[in-house]
């Protein structure tokens, strides 16, 4: 139970102290119980609201669990509905936020966090109050939560998923993919209109139909939205491929149907491509090299065609790795280059693709 409690509070230091060290977090004690600070607003909040949404909502998020740190042992909270009752700019260059439990029992647990904004020395009081959140949860017991953490590595390294993706979902996890879902569309739209520097995480919650609290659930910052869309891009795309291809098939027709199977996708969801390509420079260094990883296990679905086509005999390719990346970018023509190819078919360009693609591979 120690070395449980151990490594499930270290997981949670380490989210906190990301967090904290976005913001500059400061903590300190209070009547009402734990209060945190951070003075991140005064460079950046004046042209840039959603840098205030942001810095609440997770201060919000750090002052809650502080505040039940401190008193809980053996149990943590699982957050599962964060409500925003309201919401000011307010002004000053310091951000406080207080804590403090409404309602606890065996079962569940709600907080209260209150945002306040004003000089870096003054007292929190009802003319600067910005913000006010409520957070409920379930407790879940950290002996539990460990040993369940277990079994998915297990899962993971026998390579044997924990759920088949083709196994129904229960109402609850279908509620939660239609947010997702909506929170993606959302984001697509309004960066796709305005651009990623100009996109807010309350534009992206009122495209998708939903309460910017609701968002926060899913989110934690405005790069999370851009993660999401060149992520998720990319990993409906290996779904879509593996869908497509047979793994009995000859080398040849195997790559026909991985062309086949990505320019269908490309039809289908172009806008979300070239927002990828066009976007992927605002990341951070840490998501870009993720969304590059996700790239090259992708990169690598045809590189084992080629390997396969060369040891058969059918393609003469010996620097598979750099004839994958080609053959892959060549396929992008389709999205990138639409503007120019549109006034041919999908057929068209399949067809002459295959022919400039196979001559290459031999």
């Amino acid at each position: 139970m120690a070395e449980d409690k151990q490594t499930a509070n270290k997981s949670l230091e380490q989210k906190l102290n990301k967090i904290e060290s976005s913001y500059s977090i400061r903590k300190r004690t209070s009547e009402k119980g734990v209060c945190i600070e951070s003075d991140l607003t005064k460079e950046d909040v004046g042209n840039h609201a959603w840098v205030l949404d942001d810095a609440c909502a997770r201060m919000a998020w750090v002052a809650a669990h502080e505040l039940l740190r401190s008193q809980e042992k053996h149990r943590l909270l699982r957050i599962e509905n964060t409500h925003l009752n309201a919401f000011a700019q307010g002004e000053g260059a310091c951000l406080q936020a207080v804590a403090e439990v409404i309602f606890k029992n065996g079962e569940r647990c709600a907080i209260r966090v209150q945002l306040f904004r004003g000089a870096a020395e003054h007292k929190a009081s009802p003319e600067t109050l910005i913000a006010e959140y409520n957070l409920q949860g379930i407790w879940y017991d950290i002996g539990e939560a460990a040993a369940k953490a277990e079994e998915i590595v297990a899962a993971r390294n026998e390579q044997q998923p924990v759920a088949s993706k083709s196994a129904p979902l229960s109402a609850k996890e279908q509620a939660i993919e239609d947010k997702k879902r909506r929170i993606f569309e959302g984001a697509c739209e309004v960066i796709g209109r305005e651009g990623y520097a100009a996109t807010t995480i309350r534009k992206v919650a009122k495209a998708a139909g939903l309460p910017i609290s609701t968002m926060y659930q899913y989110i934690e910052s405005k790069e999370d939205l851009l993660f999401m869309i060149t992520s998720g891009c990319m990993e409906e795309i290996f779904d879509y491929m593996y869908e497509e291809m047979s793994t009995d098939h000859p080398p040849v027709q195997k790559l026909e149907e991985a062309v086949s199977a990505y320019m269908k996708y490309i039809s289908k969801n172009r806008r979300y491509i070239n927002l990828v390509y066009r976007e992927t420079r605002a990341l951070s260094r840490h998501n870009r090299e993720k969304v590059f990883d996700i790239e090259r296990k992708f990169t690598q679905l045809w590189e084992a065609i080629i390997i396969e086509g060369n040891k058969e005999g059918v393609f003469d390719a010996p620097k598979s790795r750099l004839a994958a990346n080609m053959v892959y970018f060549f396929c992008n023509v389709w999205s990138l280059r639409y503007w120019s190819v549109q006034d041919y078919t999908e057929d068209e360009v399949k067809e002459y693709l295959m022919r400039f693609i196979r001559q290459g591979l031999n």
